[in-house]
């Protein structure tokens, strides 16, 4: 443990992430947001090294407060949520649920809006209500994860890169037009074409079907490490859940799935590939039980993050800083 400017800091697990930033028990009450602007360079330094860290034990009871941190840390360069993929709702300003999915099921590993022509480089979430039973956000370090996939894989999808398929329906999922921002077909056209999507279909109920292609892996734009960088398991029909999985596959044919990654080239990606890269996420993923008022700061690029299942009144909330931008960044 160390202290520093009268807080203490310590790692949180034996893999050496993420940086847990505690008020003391025995010393004054410390206003973070202040704490935070007299060490930004500790913040920094700290954000590149860990990839995580989390604020735990201050005074920071409204969502006002906490957007306050986030932009202490960061900026008020906010990130909107477009081309949404899973449900949220707004809770104020530049903040909104983490998520509304249900609560029985896990969210894999993934870096927010790694499948989009830009993304956030900084997320934050703020633990208003902890549960009562698992909950926790696992966090994996993606400098791992690239590093553990086997030479062969990695290669692969250097090479054919990766192919994101989403189809959306009238009956199901979030509508395209509430997912993208957008009002009529045309709009959405030229929302594809600035957005580097590369094909849209429009299918007999009026929905849109897209098809387009990213790179797997990415180079931090400050330390240059490589770090694999996409949701190519995250929407692949075999990393599903088992009763997920029947669910949709009694809905659709396999083809015609709500979201379904494959290489560029087309091809399925194979079913013992999925396995190997989930087996590597979780390995190196980290959980640390939420307490009340927790904030966690990651780095984007860095750190990918999931959700586990959980009981009870879980109220996380999440808000995105300093937009980067496919077109700017280096990939690997």
């Amino acid at each position: 443990m160390k202290i520093v400017d009268g807080v203490e800091t310590f790692v949180g697990d034996e893999a050496g992430f993420p940086l847990i930033i505690k008020q003391t028990n025995n010393g004054k009450a410390v206003d973070l947001v202040a704490w935070v602007k007299r060490n930004r360079g500790f913040v920094d330094s700290s954000i590149l090294d860990y990839g995580a860290l989390i604020f735990r034990g201050f005074d920071v009871e409204t969502v006002a407060a906490f957007e306050a941190v986030a932009t202490a840390c960061t900026s008020e360069n906010w990130v909107d949520y477009i081309e949404a993929t899973s449900p949220r709702s707004q809770v104020q300003s530049k903040t909104s649920t983490s998520t509304d999915y249900d609560s029985k099921y896990k969210i894999f590993p993934h870096n927010e809006k790694s499948y989009s022509a830009d993304w956030p480089r900084y997320v934050f979430f703020y633990c208003k209500n902890p549960p009562t039973a698992q909950g926790s956000t696992p966090l994996v370090d993606c400098r791992r994860v690239y590093m553990a996939i086997p030479e062969a894989i990695r290669s692969r999808f250097k090479r054919d890169k990766l192919m994101y398929v989403r189809q959306f329906s009238n009956y199901m999922g979030i509508p395209w037009q509430k997912a993208f921002n957008v009002e009529s077909k045309e709009e959405m056209e030229a929302y594809c074409q600035a957005n580097f999507i590369d094909k849209i279909e429009w299918k007999d109920d009026g929905t849109p079907k897209i098809t387009y292609t990213r790179n797997a892996a990415i180079k931090h734009p400050v330390t240059g490490d490589p770090c694999w960088f996409n949701h190519g398991v995250f929407f692949n029909v075999h990393a599903m859940e088992p009763a997920l999985k029947e669910i949709f596959l009694s809905a659709f044919e396999e083809d015609e799935l709500p979201y379904n990654t494959y290489y560029g080239t087309g091809t399925k990606i194979e079913k013992e590939t999925v396995a190997s890269l989930s087996k590597i996420y979780y390995d190196n993923a980290v959980s640390i039980p939420y307490e009340k008022n927790d904030i966690i700061f990651m780095d984007n690029i860095l750190i990918a993050h999931g959700r586990e299942p959980f009981e009870g009144d879980r109220k996380i909330y999440v808000t995105m800083t300093e937009q980067m931008k496919l077109e700017e960044a280096e990939y690997c």
